[in-house]
């Protein structure tokens, strides 16, 4: 991912999620999936981005970007993943042409838990937690 390299950590991120965009509308055109449907299960992915973007915009990670070399900032590696489960679980629903609406219900309700986690890392991250621990 060579192209994302000169990117900032927000702004590949953003990159990304619209290349999915386009690349699941695609999918679920020609698989007869609602895009009405695929609008809303995006939108469950919104609370997810909208954090991490808040946070790094508000406490810059020190560590480098996913797509460089070097140690990973756990938010980034959180979000990705969370990006990474969001776009299988998405793409079997088309495949299998189950209810993406209910599907957004169902991964929306994991929001609390980890927009917390990556709002949490803006204001203590886990390597003050674990300093603080081990004193």
């Amino acid at each position: 991912m060579k192209i994302l390299g000169n990117f900032g950590k927000r702004e590949a991120l953003i990159y990304i999620i619209v290349f999915l965009w386009v690349v699941m509308g695609v999918f679920a055109t020609y698989k007869g999936a609602s895009l009405s449907d695929l609008a809303v299960y995006f939108g469950s992915l919104t609370a997810y981005s909208a954090t991490y973007i808040w946070a790094e915009t508000r406490r810059p990670s020190k560590k480098t970007g996913i797509f460089k070399p070097g140690p990973r900032s756990r938010r980034e590696v959180m979000i990705y993943a969370i990006v990474a489960l969001w776009l299988i679980a998405g793409s079997s629903a088309i495949w299998y042409s189950s209810s993406l609406t209910d599907l957004s219900m169902y991964f929306a309700s994991l929001t609390g838990f980890v927009a917390a986690w990556i709002a949490g890392e803006r204001y203590k991250p886990e390597d003050t937690v674990k300093e603080n621990l081990e004193e």
